[in-house]
């Protein structure tokens, strides 16, 4: 791996940060009285005071296919849901509902956004982060194997041992416009989408991959003609 100096030397601050931008946005569609979902949200969050919202909100219930959500003290409710997208929710539950990494791993984005439409409030929000499918890690992701991504994702990321296995991903529900079709069919009346490109955290365990990350990166951010090769889609969908 590249020392945090190296690191560093690119990236000082938090501006091309993914996760700090990304929960800046979230947050200016909460308040203190909203009810929100956390749609796939498994174990502990990591950088926990960027993605906690126990306590900034009325109430977070999290929502997961890992029994492992059971024992999140982040969440005030958890529920082990199936893998056939049912949420256990009455209708018009939720002012917000969160997916962070999560579409990617969805085999039938038609049930899971009617399912997701079906449990908001009028006028709720979704908002999710997702990979981009046309961006090179996605691309390496979708023609490589299961196998693969269990051997090497966790150990480019710089993961601890023990961390979760990545879960399958098929990316149905990955590109700009599959996101705002799909939004559209399950009955969203407004859908924002924000193009992201972080920095190269996957490419930091050797010097010259990094560096020709860091190029990519300033070139797809600097040219508007190339926001479609982002690494990340940011999204809000209003029912």
């Amino acid at each position: 791996m590249i020392s945090s100096t190296t690191f560093n030397r690119f990236y000082s601050d938090q501006t091309r940060d993914g996760a700090v931008a990304f929960y800046g946005w979230v947050r200016k569609e909460t308040t203190p009285q909203t009810v929100l979902l956390n749609l796939g949200a498994g174990p502990p969050a990591d950088r926990q005071s960027i993605r906690i919202f126990k306590g900034e909100v009325a109430r977070v219930v999290g929502a997961d296919l890992d029994p492992e959500v059971l024992d999140n003290p982040e969440l005030d409710e958890a529920h082990v849901i199936n893998a056939d997208n049912t949420l256990p929710f009455e209708d018009n539950t939720f002012d917000a509902v969160l997916s962070d990494w999560v579409l990617e791993h969805v085999s039938a984005p038609d049930q899971f956004l009617r399912e997701v439409n079906r449990v908001l409030k009028k006028g709720g929000v979704f908002l999710f982060r997702t990979p981009n499918s046309w961006h090179y890690v996605a691309i390496i992701a979708k023609v490589t194997p299961d196998w693969f991504h269990h051997i090497v994702a966790n150990w480019a990321r710089g993961l601890p041992a023990g961390t979760h296995e990545p879960w399958p991903t098929y990316y149905r529900l990955n590109s700009r416009k599959t996101v705002y079709a799909e939004g559209q069919k399950a009955g969203f009346n407004h859908i924002e989408l924000r193009m992201w490109e972080p920095e190269p955290h996957y490419l930091a365990f050797h010097l010259l991959p990094f560096l020709v990350g860091v190029g990519y990166e300033r070139i797809v951010n600097r040219y508007r003609m190339f926001e479609g090769l982002r690494a990340g889609i940011f999204g809000r969908m209003v029912k």
